[in-house]
């Protein structure tokens, strides 16, 4: 078994097809099929269904490898990406993970920082759900993550720190639920709402919010992106929930109003993490460092635990 065997079939398993993996990495296809074949036969067991690779499932044995054999090649990426970054200093390449919120209304500004002090250095955004980002941080696939959750625990994660971004109810001006001296469940779910997708950190929140108190929130829209939800919200469609942090810019021009929500201890935060095994390029550490710093206020790298934080 060697590397080049393993990254030709994690690319198998990833492109589904001998031809898509040939271009990738820039071989001849009889070579793709020989470096699975040879795989196959160290390990002395079927990795796929069938043997003519047309039907590209893997057997359980395959699926076994496939976790560890991607493991193997990222780890291999990451080695590769921080000589290169030792070798180029002050440049490299970071690759960051964020939930919408903290994408949106909390990076730009930070980024803008952190490019204008090392100019050199080339960042990737990937902008997903928190769980899709969780795991490609826990198999090495990006240097760190902004997420928005509830609650994080996770022994293969380091949490460095934390910072409150609750739920609120959010309305257009004018709304008649503001002109209520105490908001209940009740009435909230009265009126339409516009809701975030299904598989959104806050959407399990809110339904969570919503079945405690024993009311349906009666669904106008759902909206993936909190931009377009805030825009449905002004025009009149609903109420909606969304984070504090997303509505600031907002309320403060008048344009929404925010109340807290009645019953709520979401206690939603964004946290910065990465992976506890995975080495830390220079222009990783000094990125990781602005973040504690200038976001969440953190001034040591010693306070790692989120009861801290």
């Amino acid at each position: 078994m060697n590397l080049q065997q393993l990254k030709v079939f994690v690319l198998t398993v990833k492109l589904k097809s001998l031809s898509l993996v040939a271009a990738e990495l820039q071989i001849k296809q009889p070579t793709v099929t020989f470096h699975l074949n040879k795989l196959q036969e160290y390990c002395g067991v079927p990795l796929f269904i069938t043997q003519s690779y047309h039907v590209l499932q893997l057997t359980e044995e395959g699926r076994a490898l496939y976790r560890y054999a991607q493991q193997v090649t990222a780890l291999t990426d990451d080695m590769h990406a921080m000589m290169e970054g030792y070798r180029q200093q002050p440049g490299g390449v970071i690759a960051i993970g964020s939930t919408h919120t903290p994408a949106t209304y909390l990076l730009p500004p930070l980024l803008k920082a952190y490019k204008k002090d090392h100019p050199a250095v080339r960042i990737a955004l990937e902008v997903k759900t928190a769980p899709v980002l969780l795991d490609k941080i826990r198999h090495y696939e990006l240097d760190c993550g902004l997420v928005s959750f509830d609650k994080l625990e996770d022994s293969e994660l380091e949490v460095t720190a934390s910072l409150q971004d609750d739920l609120i109810l959010v309305c257009p001006p004018g709304h008649p639920l503001l002109a209520e001296d105490e908001l209940t469940p009740e009435r909230i779910a009265a009126y339409p709402f516009v809701s975030h997708e299904t598989e959104s950190v806050s959407r399990r929140l809110i339904e969570g919010w919503a079945a405690q108190h024993g009311v349906k929130l009666s669904l106008a829209m759902e909206v993936s992106s909190t931009e377009t939800m805030k825009e449905m919200i002004r025009s009149g469609l609903g109420v909606g929930i969304l984070s504090e942090l997303s509505v600031q810019r907002d309320i403060g021009q008048g344009r929404l109003v925010g109340r807290s929500l009645p019953g709520a201890s979401f206690g939603r935060r964004i946290f910065l993490v990465h992976h506890k095994k995975k080495l830390l390029s220079p222009a990783m550490h000094r990125f990781l460092s602005m973040l504690r710093s200038d976001a969440f206020g953190v001034h040591s790298p010693d306070l790692v635990s989120q009861g801290r934080s």
